[in-house]
C-alpha cells in the first residue's frame, strides 16, 4: 500500500463543519446549493435550496442559532481529531495539511482563528502540518498574522484569490511573498473554477509566472490544479522550478478521464512534471475517504514510481519530511 500525504486536508470537527457554514462567505452561497449542498444538505433532513436560502437571507448570528437543531446529526458526521488521527493512521496517511482561510474583510464574517488550527498542530505534530488563513486587505496586520501563525507553528498560509477580486500579481501581496521567504513557508494559492458571485479571471496560472519569477525562493502551490487552464498551469510550472499543482478538489478518475481537459496534467505529470504533482483531498464533501481517492490516483495511467511521487515523495521533499 502506497503512504500519503494528503496535501489539503479537512479537519473534520464539529467546530470547522459549523464553521465551514456559518462563514461561507456571502458570495459563496451558491456552494450550497449547487456544489455541496446536495451532498450535505440531505444528510441533515433538508434540501439543498432550503440551505442556500438559509445562507442568503439570515444573519450570521441568526444562522448560528438557525443551526443548533441540526447539530445531532451534524455530530454524526464528525469526529474528534484523536479518532480521526486513528483514521489516518488506517488510511496510511502519514501527514495531512490542514488549512485556515481569512477572508473578514471582503465577507465580513470572521471565522475560526488560526490559533484553533495550531493548537492541533501542537498536539499531533507528526501527523498534522497547519496552513493560516492570511486576508491581505487587511494589509501590515497580515503580515503580523504570518509571523504570529508561525509562532503559532504554524508552516505555510492560504489564499484564494478570487474572494479578494487581487490576481497574485497584485503588488498589495508582495510583502506577502517576502515573508513566506523569509520564514521559508510555502503559499498555496486557489487557482481554478469558483461557483461564488466574483469572476474567476484572477486566478488564471498565468499570473503565477510572475510572481515565481520575482520571487525564485518563494514555494507556491497552485492548489486544484489550474482546472480549466490546464495547458497554461502545465506550462507555468515547467517553467518555474518553485511551482507546485496539488489535484484536491476533483475525483483522480475524472483527471485520468478523455474530454475533461486534464490529459496534458496526466501526459506531462509522468514525465517531465513528475516530481511537482500533489495529493490533496479536500475529502470532507467529496463523498469519498482519502484512502479511496488514493486508491483512484493509484488506476490513473501513471508509471508506478510516478504514483508514488505524487501520493506521498513531491509533498515529502516540499514539506522537508524526512
Amino acid at each position: 500500500m502506497y503512504k500519503i500525504i494528503d496535501s489539503l486536508c479537512y479537519v473534520p470537527t464539529e467546530e470547522v463543519f459549523v464553521d465551514l457554514l456559518v462563514s461561507l462567505p456571502p458570495q459563496m452561497a451558491r456552494y450550497l446549493k449547487d456544489v455541496f449542498g446536495p451532498r450535505v444538505a440531505p444528510l441533515l433532513g433538508i434540501t439543498p435550496e432550503e440551505l442556500y436560502e438559509m445562507k442568503s437571507t439570515l444573519s450570521t448570528s441568526e444562522l448560528k442559532e438557525a443551526i443548533k437543531p441540526f447539530l445531532p446529526k451534524i455530530r454524526k458526521l464528525t469526529m474528534s481529531i484523536e479518532k480521526f488521527v486513528v483514521q489516518l493512521d488506517k488510511m496510511g496517511v502519514e501527514k495531512a495539511v490542514i488549512f485556515n482561510l481569512d477572508e473578514e474583510t471582503p465577507s465580513g464574517i470572521a471565522g475560526l482563528p488560526n490559533d484553533y488550527y495550531a493548537q492541533i498542530v501542537r498536539h499531533f505534530p507528526d501527523k498534522f502540518i497547519g496552513f493560516a488563513g492570511i486576508d491581505p486587505l487587511k494589509k501590515k496586520k497580515a503580515i503580523q498574522e504570518i509571523r504570529r501563525s508561525y509562532e503559532l507553528g504554524l508552516r505555510g498560509i492560504a489564499i484564494r484569490p478570487f474572494m479578494f477580486q487581487m490576481a497574485p500579481t497584485n503588488k498589495k501581496m508582495y510583502p506577502i511573498y517576502s515573508t513566506c521567504v523569509e520564514l521559508d513557508i510555502p503559499i498555496w494559492f486557489h487557482i481554478s473554477i469558483n461557483y461564488s458571485t466574483n469572476t474567476m479571471e484572477v486566478e488564471r496560472p498565468i499570473y503565477l509566472d510572475v510572481v515565481a519569477q520575482d520571487f525564485p525562493e518563494l514555494k507556491i502551490i497552485a492548489g486544484h490544479g489550474g482546472w480549466p487552464w490546464v495547458n497554461e498551469m502545465v506550462a507555468v510550472a515547467w517553467r518555474n522550478p518553485n511551482i507546485y499543482i496539488d489535484i484536491a478538489s476533483y475525483l483522480p478518475k475524472y483527471i485520468g478521464m478523455k474530454g475533461t481537459g486534464w490529459e496534458p496534467l496526466i501526459h506531462y505529470g509522468n514525465s517531465v512534471l513528475q516530481d511537482k504533482i500533489l495529493f490533496g483531498s479536500t475529502w470532507l464533501f467529496m463523498r469519498m475517504s482519502i484512502r479511496q481517492l488514493a486508491d483512484e490516483v493509484i488506476n490513473l495511467p501513471l508509471k508506478e514510481d510516478v504514483k508514488e511521487k505524487w501520493l506521498y515523495s513531491n509533498a515529502a521533499k516540499l514539506f522537508g519530511i524526512k
